[in-house]
């Protein structure tokens, strides 16, 4: 590390979907001393394949549609969910004035939203952050670069870096947990994909709830949310349950899955917020700032309607406007516990497993 720290106007902590979103809104604000700071690869699998209709409009303000349509996402049928009872229950796309959204290549979605930040003339700089420290009206970020450590001070920070909210977690903004779940997927390349309907398939089982979706390339994601601790972390057992089902299994079959022997991915996925979500110099955006049950399948959603009202909140502020940053707090607030009661509903509806641990559990939330 050597040299006086580079000094940026706003340095956002992480360049997913929330951090793109957010740059790009403040670029065609006008801000335009806006830098990207990216800890990784951004190529590698990545589970929140779907976008609803009603986004599309959010795609349309960021001036992505033009790229999206380009690159050749699936046009998503609608969605059929086992729940509550074992006949399926379908609610088509058609039926949406946005239509049923894109079945997404993903890594090509991502990829499109940095390539648009770019030609927004935003930076994108790797480096993943280590810590952050306060200095006068602003922050300085320490981080890892790919050959040594470097220093940047900002007068603004904007983190989002997902769940792990790694510049907040320098301040210490305590994280409010309602609960997690582990979400076990795995993407399939698939013999016949055609056979598979372009659709959103939802199951609930005793153990949990599967999902699967087929995605562009001739593949289909195939997940299980169960509690932490669940025994399907091995491919066998992932399989197998897979088997058991009545909707998921079936629909997978159709398109002749070609590899099934990995194991499954894991991740964890909190329903959880922060106790603040902005402050002096600095908001979270994204998951960041709140991450919801993936059974409301809201995540790509939030983070560019938030990533948008995070620019509107920094050009208000930077125009004079000191409840700016407060009503963004208030709007994420809101959003989160319209979020919770949305998911307490959805599982009081499935009472068919009333001893089963994972629906108990969070039967017993949905009364509190």
């Amino acid at each position: 590390m050597s040299g006086a720290p580079e000094r940026v106007g706003v340095a956002i902590i992480g360049a997913g979907p929330a951090g793109c979103a957010t740059a790009i809104a403040l670029a065609r604000r006008g801000i335009s001393d806006v830098t990207l700071f990216e800890a990784g690869a951004t190529d590698g699998p990545r589970i929140g394949e779907t976008i609803p209709g009603a986004a599309l409009p959010l795609l349309s303000r960021l001036g992505l549609m033009e790229r999206c349509t380009a690159r050749g996402h699936l046009l998503s049928l609608g969605a059929t969910a086992v729940w509550g009872k074992a006949a399926p229950h379908h609610n088509d796309g058609f039926a949406n004035p946005f239509g049923g959204g894109w079945h997404l290549d993903r890594a090509g979605f991502d990829a499109d939203l940095r390539a648009e930040a770019m030609a927004c003339s935003v930076r994108l700089h790797p480096g993943r952050l280590r810590a952050m420290t306060q200095e006068g009206t602003g922050h300085r970020l320490r981080f890892d670069g790919a050959d040594e450590p470097f220093e940047v001070t900002a007068t603004l920070v904007v983190d989002a870096s997902g769940v792990r909210a790694a510049a907040l977690r320098s301040l210490k903004v305590a994280r409010n947990a309602v609960d997690a779940l582990a979400f076990h997927w795995t993407v399939l390349p698939l013999g016949a994909p055609e056979a598979m309907p372009a659709r959103t398939f939802l199951e609930s089982v005793p153990d949990g709830w599967w999902y699967a979706s087929r995605i562009p390339g001739g593949r289909a994601v195939v997940g299980l949310a169960a509690d932490p601790g669940a025994r399907f972390t091995d491919g066998a057992a992932f399989r197998a349950a897979l088997a058991a089902t009545h909707l998921i299994g079936p629909q997978i079959a159709r398109g002749r899955p070609l590899d099934e022997q990995a194991p499954p991915r894991i991740a964890i996925a909190p329903t959880a917020i922060l106790s603040a979500v902005a402050g002096p110099g600095w908001l979270a955006v994204g998951d960041a700032a709140a991450s919801l049950d993936p059974l409301l399948s809201q995540g790509l959603t939030r983070a560019l309607e938030e990533g948008i009202a995070a620019a509107d909140a920094i050009a208000g502020a930077q125009m004079g406007d000191e409840g700016a940053f407060n009503a963004y707090q208030d709007r994420i607030f809101a959003r989160f516990t319209a979020g919770v009661r949305l998911r307490a509903g959805f599982y009081a509806g499935e009472t068919r497993w009333p001893d089963a641990p994972f629906w108990r559990r969070r039967q017993v939330q949905a009364a509190a």
